[in-house]
C-alpha cells in the first residue's frame, strides 16, 4: 500500500538547488559540465518522482548529486 506524499518543496526551489550543486563543483572540461547539467535538468522530474516514491527528502536527494559529480574525473570542489 503506497501513499502519495505531498511535495515538500516547489519545483523551482529544487531546480535552484540543482543549479547550486553544479556551481559547487568545478569541472576542468566545461563542455562535459554542460552536457551533464543539461542531462540532469532534462531528467529533473524523473529524479524528483523517484525521491518521492521512495520517501527520500527531495532536497537531500538533489544535494547528494554533488557527491556523484565529484567522482567524475577532473572535477573538484568549488566551495
Amino acid at each position: 500500500m503506497s501513499s502519495k506524499l505531498k511535495p515538500t518543496y516547489s519545483d523551482l526551489e529544487l531546480q535552484h538547488e540543482l543549479s547550486n550543486v553544479f556551481k559547487s563543483v568545478f569541472f576542468i572540461n566545461k563542455r562535459e559540465k554542460n552536457k551533464l547539467q543539461q542531462s540532469y535538468f532534462l531528467n529533473f522530474y524523473s529524479l524528483i518522482s523517484y525521491a518521492r516514491e521512495n520517501n527520500i527528502d527531495e532536497m537531500d536527494y538533489i544535494r547528494s548529486i554533488r557527491n556523484v559529480l565529484l567522482t567524475a574525473p577532473q572535477t573538484y570542489e568549488a566551495r
